[in-house]
């Protein structure tokens, strides 16, 4: 007599509950102290959910075996150069310079570069991912309440309504054209270096997200004066990885970001290794550090 397999049910995974948020643009994992923490994290969540439409191709083994992997002589571009024409803080620009000039004297080809970005298209395709988000709240079984959001999410919530089918698919071409360049340009690098935020780390409400002036398009060009260079590459599906490589006057962390081609997380696992034993962090602190550095702050006679 045959016997019953026991059922299972698996979790799905986010996308497969929320509709791909952002219309597959947004990618949930999580902060780490360590390069080693973040490749064995990728390690526990990596690959397709069940029912997903598209695949990533599958690590030819463990992201963490990659750690302490020499890659061999990589091509690298560097650049600080905003593609929204922002400019870059000169501290920021720095960490960056500074981390291509460690690959270099590690026997990489290191030149200036970046790839040809329509930032426009960018802008329409970001446009469209708040819209994506925001039209989740309104699937909800229940709408969310705009009295208990700050000014520009109640801002975002109204304008979601106003978008059309056509204003998607015009989003969705601009996204092609930005994806096909940027691909284009990993043909002839295998890393992109720049800053992970254009200034130094800014106190908190300088985004102004309670401000009833801002429109859905003016705050992610607020948005992205503050921090030009990472969307692109939520646009284009290109990995990245954000380190805090410099420290600014203010000795708060400057974040370098490190881009390569499409399907090579494990080259970027290689190089981060490299650059964290190089340029380490592990023992940097600022100067004012919850629950350590109080005293430390105080003046001689007990004011702070």
């Amino acid at each position: 007599m045959a016997r019953a397999c026991p059922a299972t049910s698996p979790q799905p995974p986010l996308s497969g509950l929320a509709c791909e948020p952002m219309l597959g643009m947004a990618y949930e994992f999580a902060l780490t102290r360590t390069v080693r923490d973040a490749a064995h994290l990728l390690d526990a969540v990596h690959g397709p959910g069940i029912g997903d439409k598209y695949t990533a191709p599958p690590p030819r083994r463990r992201y963490a075996d990659e750690l302490g992997t020499e890659p061999g002589p990589l091509r690298v571009a560097v650049t600080t150069k905003a593609w929204s024409g922002t400019a870059v803080d000169e501290q920021v620009a720095a960490a960056a310079v500074q981390a291509g000039r460690v690959l270099e004297q590690a026997g990489h080809a290191v030149c200036e570069a970046g790839p040809p970005v329509d930032w426009d298209a960018v802008m329409r395709t970001w446009v469209l991912e708040a819209v994506a988000l925001f039209s989740m709240l309104l699937l909800a079984p229940r709408e969310p309440d705009p009295a208990m959001m700050e000014a520009v999410s109640r801002r975002f919530l109204q304008a979601t309504k106003e978008y059309s089918a056509l204003d998607l698919l015009a989003a969705l071409n601009a996204q092609n054209r930005v994806t096909r360049s940027v691909s284009a340009f990993f043909t002839g690098y295998d890393l992109l270096i720049t800053p992970a935020l254009g200034r130094l780390p800014a106190p908190h409400g300088t985004l102004r997200y309670n401000d009833p002036e801002h429109t859905l398009t003016s705050w992610l060009e607020s948005l992205a004066e503050y921090g030009p260079f990472t969307v692109l590459f939520n646009i284009t599906g290109q990995p990245a990885i954000s380190l805090p490589l410099g420290t600014g006057d203010d000795g708060l962390p400057i974040g370098v970001q490190i881009i390569a081609g499409y399907g090579r997380e494990d080259l970027l696992f290689q190089v981060a290794a490299h650059l964290e034993q190089a340029m380490p962090w592990k023992d940097r602190t600022p100067r004012v550090l919850a629950g350590g550095s109080t005293a430390r702050a105080r003046s001689a006679d007990g004011r702070t």
